[in-house]
């Protein structure tokens, strides 16, 4: 069975912030985990690609090497929805770009000695 999404966080534009997103939605299956607890055996959660006309993008997903759980499925959506509807992206982002700044000021600092 093909991998089958069940949904992504509200966060970023492409093509700019590929690591942000990224970033976020790895954020976001560890709440799923937390919630949902592990996929069950041969279903893998993670983040899928979709190619399109316009680019690709890419979303959280299961893959599931016979049947689908449908009923983990439907949970994780709902964990997913829960999860960043109740997140504030935008401050976030702000304190993530910060220290990513200040991280490679260090690395400067440290190459430069």
């Amino acid at each position: 069975m093909p991998w089958e999404s069940i949904g992504s966080v509200n966060t970023g534009e492409l093509p700019g912030d590929e690591e942000w997103i990224e970033f976020c939605q790895k954020l976001a299956i560890q709440y799923i985990k937390l919630v949902c607890g592990d996929p069950p055996a041969g279903v893998t959660l993670g983040i899928m690609s979709h190619d399109h006309d316009l680019g690709s993008y890419t979303s959280i997903g299961l893959y599931s090497e016979h049947s689908m759980s449908f009923d983990y499925a439907a949970n994780c959506e709902q964990a997913l929805e829960t999860f960043d509807s109740s997140v504030s992206w935008e401050e976030l982002k702000e304190l993530y770009e910060t220290q990513q700044s200040s991280a490679d000021e260090d690395e400067e600092i440290e190459d430069d000695v």
